[in-house]
C-alpha cells in the first residue's frame, strides 16, 4: 500500500480515502478556532485558546481547488501586511511571554482571518501564509525591475 510521509507521521491511501469520503458527506460549518470546552473569557489561556497557541490543534485543512469557486489572486498583499504589526507581549493571565499579531489589526485588513468567541478575537495564523506568499511575489517583482534598470 502506498503511503505519504509527513513530518508529523505517515498517511496511508486508505486513510486518505476515508478522510475524503467523510469530508464529502460532512456538513462543514465555520468552526471557531478555539476549543470551546476549556476556553472562556475567565480562562483565556486554557487549552485551545489563542493564548495557548492552539497546541495540538488540527493540521492541514482542506485546500483542494475542486472545493473552491471564484479563486482570485490577492492584490496589494505587501501594502496590507504592512498594516499588521508583529508584536512581542506578555499574557495578562500568567505573564507568559509570546509573539504574534493583534487580532483587531488583522480584522481591519483581512476580516476573514479572524473570529470572535465569547467577546475575544482570534486569528487564523495559518491563513496569513497566503498574503505572505503574494507579498514575496510582489517584492520579487520589484527587485527584478530594479535589477533590470540597474543592468542598463
Amino acid at each position: 500500500m502506498k503511503s505519504i510521509s509527513f513530518a508529523s507521521g505517515t498517511l496511508s491511501a486508505i486513510s486518505l480515502v476515508f478522510a475524503a469520503s467523510a469530508f464529502a458527506q460532512a456538513d462543514i460549518p465555520t468552526a471557531p478556532l478555539a476549543n470551546s470546552s476549556k476556553c472562556s473569557p475567565s480562562n483565556p489561556l486554557g487549552p485551545g485558546c489563542p493564548g495557548f497557541g492552539d497546541i495540538g490543534g488540527e493540521c492541514c485543512p482542506f485546500s483542494d481547488e475542486s472545493l473552491k469557486t471564484k479563486v482570485v489572486p490577492l492584490k496589494s498583499a505587501t501594502e496590507n501586511l504592512l498594516k499588521i504589526q508583529g508584536v512581542s507581549f506578555e499574557w495578562k493571565n500568567g505573564g507568559r511571554k509570546d509573539i504574534g499579531v493583534v487580532a483587531q489589526e488583522v480584522a481591519q485588513v483581512y476580516p476573514e482571518l479572524t473570529r470572535t468567541k465569547d467577546g475575544l478575537m482570534q486569528v487564523d495564523y495559518d491563513k496569513l501564509v497566503a498574503p505572505l506568499i503574494e507579498s514575496i511575489r510582489e517584492l520579487n517583482q520589484r527587485i527584478q525591475t530594479l535589477e533590470k534598470a540597474q543592468a542598463k
